[in-house]
């Protein structure tokens, strides 16, 4: 349990690192642009979207760092796809004008990767911290949140028969909101449980150094071979209850 908690606790470090450096690199750009120490460009314009994928990434891998930590297959394949999507935006930013006509059908392996990407860890995020709990509320969230996607990525391919009706997507996009809200609200709850009942387990225990616990070890032993040498009138009573009332 220890080494799991350390690797996590490891992982969150080196994501959020990445994350507040490329918070802090674009705000260093933009206080520059600001003041016109530097001119915009579209190579800065490239380091700025770079930057910004690379926070979107982390976003959604501290999502499912949970089950990052634990080795849950699924986790380890969304985080996988939040990759290879960050990889293909960094191939659209730089080296685009090399594409060619593959250029089209590269746009639309962007959309299908990071749409799945996105829905993987929204699924991955949940199990892991709510398992089968409001297993009906995710379904309905997954129901809707896939729908409003297929729309928007239909509608980014140049394909809106289905945005035409709108208001079905409105709806969905309201209602994968609300649930998604209350699915996180669900998981402060089960984890605020778990803390306390980790706390009431623990008034049932007495924590000391161990160098106490050898100690009151090698006493005991002490103790059981005197008991075992002789007859319990010939203890000396200091030797038989001092020792415990002293500890």
């Amino acid at each position: 349990m220890k080494e799991f908690q350390i690797n996590k606790q490891n992982l969150f470090k080196i994501i959020s690192g990445v994350i507040v450096s490329c918070v802090v690199a674009a705000a260093a750009i933009g206080i520059l642009l600001l003041f016109s120490i530097v001119s915009y460009s579209d190579v800065l314009g490239q380091i700025l979207l770079s930057l910004l994928i690379v926070f979107i990434a982390g976003l959604f891998l501290l999502n499912s760092i949970n089950a990052l930590a634990v080795g849950n297959k699924l986790g380890i394949f969304a985080a996988f796809m939040v990759l290879v999507s960050a990889l293909l935006f960094f191939v659209l930013i730089w080296a685009n004008a090399y594409l060619g006509d593959f250029g089209e059908v590269f746009s639309y392996i962007i959309v299908i990767v990071s749409m799945v990407s996105v829905f993987l860890n929204l699924i991955v995020g949940n199990y892991i911290a709510l398992g089968r709990n409001l297993l009906a509320v995710q379904i309905v969230l997954y129901i809707c949140f896939a729908y409003a996607e297929l729309v928007i990525s239909f509608a980014i391919l140049g394909n809106d028969a289905l945005i035409k009706y709108w208001q079905i997507l409105v709806a969905a996009i309201i209602v994968a909101f609300t649930l998604y809200i209350v699915l996180k609200v669900k998981q402060k709850n089960i984890a605020k449980s778990m803390i306390d009942a980790d706390l009431t387990d623990k008034e049932n225990y007495v924590t000391i150094p161990k160098s106490e616990y050898e100690n009151l070890k090698a006493e005991v032993e002490r103790l059981r071979e005197m008991v075992n040498a002789k007859p319990m009138g010939d203890i000396p009573e200091e030797s038989a209850h001092g020792d415990y009332d002293n500890v």
